[in-house]
Formats: C-alpha cells, sequence, structure tokens
C-alpha cells in the first residue's frame, strides 16, 4: 500500500543569515520577498537609511556664493516648519551656514585687497623697463 504524499510548495525567506551560507528559510509572506521578522527588519533598516539621508541633505549642498546660501537657508527654515529636522539639527546647520557666510566675507576681502594690489599698468612698465635694459 503507497501513500500519496501531496507536497506543498511556498516560497522562502529571502533574507541571507549572517554567515551568508543560507536564507532564512522561513515561509516568505504572501507576495513578499522576506518572513514577517525580516520583512519588518527591512522595512526599519529602510527608515533608518532614509533619515539618516534627511539629517545629511546640508553636507551635499555647495555653498559658493551668497544665492546658495540663501537657499540652504530656505531649506532649514522649511525644514524646521515641517518637523523633518529638530530645534538642534537647525542650530547646527545655521551655524555651519554662519561659518561659511563669514569665510566667504573674509575670501572676498582678501581677494579685493589682492586685486587693488594689482596694477597691470605697472607690470607693463616693468616689462618695458626691462626690455630696454637688455
Amino acid at each position: 500500500m503507497t501513500k500519496n504524499i501531496a507536497t506543498i510548495s511556498f516560497p522562502l525567506c529571502q533574507h541571507w543569515m549572517e554567515n551568508a551560507a543560507r536564507h532564512c528559510k522561513s515561509p516568505a509572506m504572501r507576495r513578499k520577498r522576506y518572513c514577517y521578522f525580516h520583512q519588518r527588519a527591512q522595512a526599519r533598516s529602510a527608515k533608518i537609511i532614509a533619515e539618516r539621508a534627511r539629517q545629511r541633505w546640508f553636507e551635499s549642498a555647495p555653498l559658493q556664493d551668497a544665492a546658495a546660501v540663501q537657499r540652504a537657508l530656505t531649506l532649514v527654515l522649511s525644514r524646521v516648519l515641517s518637523d523633518e529636522i529638530d530645534n538642534q539639527q537647525a542650530g547646527q546647520i545655521l551655524h555651519k551656514l554662519e561659518t561659511a557666510i563669514l569665510n566667504r566675507r573674509r575670501s572676498d576681502s582678501a581677494q579685493g585687497k589682492a586685486d587693488a594690489e594689482f596694477d597691470p599698468n605697472a607690470v607693463a612698465e616693468d616689462c618695458e623697463d626691462y626690455k630696454s635694459a637688455k
């Protein structure tokens, strides 16, 4: 007497274990790649990564001119008002903006001083004197 045993096929969780030797092998949730536990873990991980990206948005913004600083200031204010960043983060960013503005002013004033000291006519006269001396 032989028994017919029907095999039921169901998808397994696709999460790789830490040793990377095998999958989780728990049944996956319907129409999902992961089991209940790893689905929640993936969602938590995605949320953490998104939060870090939201916090780092400012570091990628180049502050090359006054307009860029103004845009960054507007972004900070809009993110504070929409509760995307807290007051402590906003304070740190505003301090960086203030430092960028001060550095820009120092750079501009040093550049202006260097431009004022450079006289193209004096250079041309020096070249003429050099040529006549030869």
